[in-house]
């Protein structure tokens, strides 16, 4: 072999070699991150785990509530409050609330949901049709929820709850561009949700009305605890849980929200 062929070719088997290194120590690193990414976030997809730390570090938007303080009130006033059912109830309003707005259909509403919060919706919805525009509300993560104020006037008792919630919020227009909001990060906000506990005067004559809503019926004495099942003075069966009736009023988003990260 010339010295001419031989100074050819060494330097190219030398430079297949260090390839041939390369790659090998490139694939071996490329499996212990898959391996590792596999065994941490569930997938072998760096770039979709990376993702989900990023999802799973979002900052949910603090509330400061006042159940310690206003529940032992409300207990006292209704003893068969029974709070982490209600809390259940709120956030499965909020749930149906967002429902019923990504399909347009305020049927999605729960039940327990008033004419004034159901009006309020529909008017949500028709805004969004009369605008062509599609709403999604997905992917929702309830935080935390706290009872926030609890106000009463003689004839109503209102309780406000607050709700930190994340979630997915986009609006399309008719060419399903996205117009507001992102597919990639959450919002992080809080809602208030009113819960309302009002005299049904439908259902009775004006005489009852005051008779059992607001003074026993036997004695005439005040009823001050508006959850009292019977007179404080003369022990009368006060017949007001068929005229009383807890409804949800509104869900309301606070006005200062937190901006996508």
């Amino acid at each position: 072999m010339s010295s001419a062929l031989y100074s050819f070719i060494v330097p190219l088997a030398i430079i297949a070699i260090l390839a041939v290194v390369i790659l090998v120590i490139f694939l071996y690193i490329r499996g212990k991150v898959r391996r590792f990414s596999r065994e941490a976030f569930g997938t072998s997809d760096i770039v979709k785990a990376a993702k989900e730390i990023e999802k799973s570090s979002e900052s949910a938007r603090a509330i400061h509530g006042m159940t310690d303080i206003y529940l032992p009130q409300i207990q006292k006033d209704f003893p068969e409050f029974d709070y982490e059912v209600f809390v259940g109830r709120v956030e499965g309003v909020l749930k149906s609330y967002f429902a019923a707005i990504t399909a347009r259909d305020v049927s999605k509403l729960t039940s327990d949901c008033s004419d004034s919060m159901k009006n309020t919706t529909l008017g949500i919805i028709r805004n969004l049709e009369a605008n062509q525009l599609t709403r999604k509300i997905s992917d929702v993560t309830i935080h935390q929820t706290e009872i926030a104020r609890y106000e009463k006037d003689g004839k109503t008792v209102t309780i406000l709850f607050n709700t930190s919630v994340g979630h997915y919020d986009v609006t399309r227009n008719e060419q399903g561009k996205i117009v507001s909001g992102s597919e990639e990060k959450k919002r992080q906000t809080v809602y208030d949700v009113a819960l309302v506990y009002a005299q049904d005067v439908a259902k009775m004559s004006s005489y009852n009305a005051t008779a059992l809503g607001i003074n026993c019926p036997n004695c005439g004495a005040p009823i001050t605890n508006l959850g009292n099942k019977f007179c404080e003075y003369c022990g009368t069966g006060i017949r007001e849980i068929n005229v009383r009736s807890w409804s949800f009023e509104y869900v309301k988003e606070e006005k200062v929200t937190s901006k996508p990260y």
